[in-house]
This record gives structure tokens, C-alpha cells and sequence, in this order.
């Protein structure tokens, strides 16, 4: 930190989780479509296709100058949008607070933006792409090798082992039990990435404060209309990636009020 101003840090933060999070919303609605997330040509309005130029894609100024529309067609701009870039800058702050300006925080930025571009998409389709699971599995492992803070490979190996394995357990557990999936192989996967991020230390805490906030959140998914009320679906990837994103942040703090 003593190579820049802090004020300096958190602007450049602020702007990379902004444009981590524009990225996103182009990840998210691409996969969602089931379009080529490499495709050339630029982003386009989903209601009107109309091709949108620069100054219309600039992460959350553009929402507030187009106050929420798009300018071709007078369409709303999903909601999504914004909450994933809000969320991503969010982020970006608050990892540049816990790990300073290091390459823990580059690590953890990157890996933070895959778990909220896919609880977006889980949200939305109860899904979750290999692509944030099984490369954010990888990219943890690899980043185990040289952060100094953190867990170290093994520790990291051992997570994701544990982790995916646990819940490949409750996987079958269910489909034996209630003859149906109760829990996706997406969040098999997720937690594969998870434990890759935390350690074996930290996938307790993640996962109870995944449980409750899983809890809080499932009672909205019964209220909510045509959603089969209490048998509903609820989508378990978002709170899982919350609690992980938590542990990074209070790690210590979480492990000790376990612990007592």
C-alpha cells in the first residue's frame, strides 16, 4: 500500500469490480441465451437486438444515464445488470479492505466475481456453468502454489476434496431417500471450488452460514407466486458462495465464534 495512496487503491478497485462486473452481465446473459460468450460484434439490447455502442455499456453510469431504459426501444434494463456490477464493485472493496494491494487480492477479486456471476445464474436458472465451478476449482488450486496467505495446496486439495465429497454424499443420500434431486451437481461442483478457496477450515463456517442465510431465503421462494410453495425449488449455490465470500473476508473471526 505503500506504493500508491489507499484513496488511489480503492478508485482503481472500485473501477476494476465495476468492469468485472460489466464483463459479468455479458458472461451471464450469454449463457443464459446459450450464445458463443466469445461472440464478436459487441452487446446488444435483449429486447430490440439493436447493437449498443460504447458509451450505452459503461458499468452502472450508463443505467443512470439512460435512467434504466435502453435508447432504441424505451425497454427496461434488467435489474440484474446493475446488481451485478453493484455487486461486483461491492466486492472488490471490501476484498481490497481485508488483502491490501496484493496478489491475494487479485486472486480473491477474480474468484469472488465467478461466485456472483454464477449466483446470478443460478437465481435465474438453477443452474451452474463448469466453467465458474470447474475453473474456479482450478484457478484456486493453482493460486494455492504462491499466495502466501491463505491455504497452502494441500490444505486447499484437501478442501475441494472434501467439500465436493461431502455433498456428492448428501446428493445420493436424498435421491435414495425421496426417490428425486434435492441438491444439483452444480453445487457439488461449487463446493469442489469453495473448499479449493477456503481449506478444510473454513468449509464448516461457509456452509452453516450458507445454511441460515439458505433458510431466510427459502421461506422468500415460498411466498413467492407459482414457485410449488414449500416443495419449490430454491436455488443453494447463491448461499453457499455468500458464506465463502464471508469466510474470506472475517475468516478468523468466524472460525473462532465456531470454535466457541
Amino acid at each position: 500500500m505503500d506504493i500508491i495512496p489507499t484513496w488511489a487503491f480503492y478508485l482503481a478497485a472500485a473501477v476494476a469490480g465495476l468492469e468485472l462486473g460489466g464483463l459479468s452481465t455479458i458472461f451471464i446473459q450469454r449463457w443464459i441465451d446459450e450464445e458463443p460468450i466469445c461472440r464478436p460484434g459487441g452487446s446488444k439490447c435483449p429486447s430490440c437486438n439493436a447493437r449498443l455502442a460504447w458509451r450505452e455499456t459503461i458499468p452502472l453510469v450508463s443505467f443512470l444515464l439512460l435512467r434504466g431504459r435502453c435508447r432504441h426501444c424505451g425497454a427496461p434494463i434488467g435489474v440484474q445488470y446493475v446488481l451485478a456490477e453493484v455487486a461486483c464493485m461491492a466486492w472488490a472493496l471490501a476484498s481490497a479492505h481485508t488483502f491490501g494491494l496484493s496478489p491475494e487480492w487479485g486472486v480473491y477479486l477474480i474468484l469472488g466475481v465467478m461466485l456472483i456471476a454464477g449466483s446470478l445464474i443460478d437465481f435465474e436458472t438453477f443452474l451452474l456453468p463448469d466453467r465458474i465451478t470447474l475453473g474456479g476449482t482450478a484457478m484456486a488450486l493453482a493460486a494455492s502454489f504462491f499466495l502466501r496467505t491463505g491455504p497452502t495446496w494441500q490444505e486447499a486439495l484437501l478442501g475441494a476434496a472434501v467439500g465436493a465429497g461431502l455433498f456428492w454424499v448428501l446428493q445420493q443420500l436424498y435421491r435414495l431417500w425421496r426417490g428425486q434431486e434435492g441438491l444439483g451437481t452444480g453445487d457439488v461442483k461449487l463446493m469442489a471450488m469453495i473448499g479449493a478457496m477456503t481449506g478444510l477450515s473454513g468449509l464448516a463456517p461457509t456452509i452453516l452460514v450458507g445454511s441460515v442465510t439458505g433458510a431466510l431465503g427459502s421461506v422468500y421462494y415460498m411466498l413467492r407466486p407459482g414457485r410449488g410453495g414449500i416443495r419449490g425449488r430454491v436455488p443453494y449455490g447463491p448461499f453457499l458462495s455468500l458464506g465463502c465470500l464471508l469466510y474470506l473476508l472475517y475468516g478468523p473471526q468466524l472460525l473462532r465464534w465456531w470454535q466457541h
